[in-house]
């Protein structure tokens, strides 16, 4: 009993740096949310990611026994059921505490955010944790990790603080886990992590040909099981009482043309929705005389845009890493070169996406900053400098040729400039070395 305590501090105390980062991350981003329109603007508006609504509202289904009808709702909730799951508790407190909430009508100060805003945070930033011991395992210098956290932190920021999408870099969290497994030979811990990984967020299915091909053969039954086992209990409610809706989401991942940005895919993409005219009714605020008001309801012409699926696009993405999985089991490269090339397999999704959302990028230059940290500073340098490049052109809206160019070609010279030297090439730490590194 009297060693747990000595195990937990020793844990913080290795990873100090990580957690300092994340508590940055979120005190950081609930001051942009809270003060920015105050300060900026003179407005006491709230800044809180839309997204992020969605999935409180499936969260809320969850604490009031829904989890069946998570995908049959005005929320249009579109991700695996993880995050709602792991969301409920935030949900099942605010509901107690009769806080305000974003949806269905949007409001100035949602009270809400102030337990779901932090606890969003810190999900998404635990990434840090995973990368930083990654960092340690492939023999990065202390000083080079440091710089190495304060880029990780700046990347993983806009898709929580803007966009409120967790689920993203947690998945990618415990799948990074799961590569760190991987190398000790835990398999168990291999199929665990992955099985929790993709229930939260399935981009990480990319990364599941490159793990296999690093895993006896014999073990392969056993561990497709364990990551398939989470996924089918949370699947099994929403399949059973609202197969429709849950299909729809699981096979055709609807995407959203008008405010995202269309890549040249978007036309072999199959279209859900088709763009129409329509009629919608809107509150307008009128002016009396005598310096009255009144609001009423009025029509008013909406142009919609098209609802595409971009699981077609994903397919071709999960086939290329198909191909990947089988090149590694050939090749057997070196502990960097895998990590490469897992940064390169998340980036597939990117390349073949009919509808792109700057968040996207995050998952491959991630793994391609850890992979760039440990070579020469000039090429770790230039890694960041296109990775944040690339993520700075990812907001412009123009057309989807131009769009797709500016976004794939700092990528591509991301991936090109990370990839390991031959020279550079070398196995991971053991858990043990790692553990005896510090940022002394």
């Amino acid at each position: 009993m009297a060693a747990t305590p000595s195990r937990g501090r020793e844990w913080a105390r290795r990873h100090r740096a990580a957690l300092l980062a994340m508590l940055v991350v979120v005190v950081t981003g609930m001051a942009f949310s809270l003060l920015w329109n105050r300060v900026f603007y003179h407005s006491s508006n709230w800044i809180t990611p839309g997204d992020l609504w969605s999935t409180y509202r499936a969260a809320q289904y969850v604490t009031w026994g829904g989890l069946g009808q998570i995908y049959n709702n005005p929320a249009a909730f579109q991700t695996f059921p993880g995050i709602a799951v792991i969301l409920s508790p935030v949900a099942k407190l605010a509901g107690a505490l009769n806080l305000s909430e974003g949806f269905p009508v949007a409001v100035a100060q949602p009270t809400a955010w102030l337990l779901l805003g932090p606890v969003q945070l810190a999900l998404g930033a635990t990434l840090l944790l995973p990368l930083e011991q990654l960092a340690r395992r492939l023999n990065v210098a202390p000083r080079r990790r440091l710089m190495l956290l304060a880029l990780e932190a700046a990347l993983i920021w806009p898709s929580v603080a803007i966009w409120g999408h967790p689920e993203d870099a947690l998945s990618l969290t415990l799948a990074v886990y799961a590569l760190l497994a991987v190398a000790d030979g835990a398999w168990t811990r291999v199929g665990i992590y992955f099985g929790l990984a993709i229930v939260i967020q399935p981009l990480v299915v990319l990364l599941v040909p490159l793990t296999l091909a690093l895993v006896p053969v014999r073990r392969w039954p056993i561990l497709t099981v364990e990551m398939l086992v989470p996924s089918v209990v949370l699947f099994l409610p929403p399949l059973v009482q609202e197969w429709g809706p849950t299909t729809r989401i699981l096979l055709k991942q609807p995407n959203f043309v008008g405010p995202n940005h269309p890549t040249p895919w978007v036309s072999l993409a199959p279209v859900i929705t088709p763009a129409q005219v329509k009629m919608v009714p809107v509150l307008k605020h009128l002016k009396l005389h005598g310096g009255l008001h009144r609001a009423t309801e009025v029509m008013v012409k909406v142009h919609t845009q098209p609802v595409v699926a971009a699981g077609p696009g994903r397919i071709v993405a999960v086939l290329a890493a198909c191909l990947i999985g089988v090149y590694i089991k050939v090749r057997k490269p070196s502990w960097p070169k895998i990590i490469w090339w897992a940064a390169l397999v998340l980036s597939l999704r990117c390349v073949f996406e009919p509808v792109m959302v700057p968040y996207y990028l995050l998952p491959g230059l991630a793994l391609a900053l850890v992979v760039a940290s440990r070579d020469r500073l000039l090429r770790f340098y230039v890694v960041a400098f296109a990775a944040a490049v690339d993520t700075w052109l990812s907001y412009f809206h123009v057309s989807p040729w131009d769009y797709y160019a500016a976004m794939t070609l700092p990528l591509l010279v991301v991936l090109a400039v990370a990839y390991p030297r031959s020279d550079a090439a070398g196995p991971l730490l053991s858990r043990d070395a790692e553990r005896a590194t510090s940022f002394a």
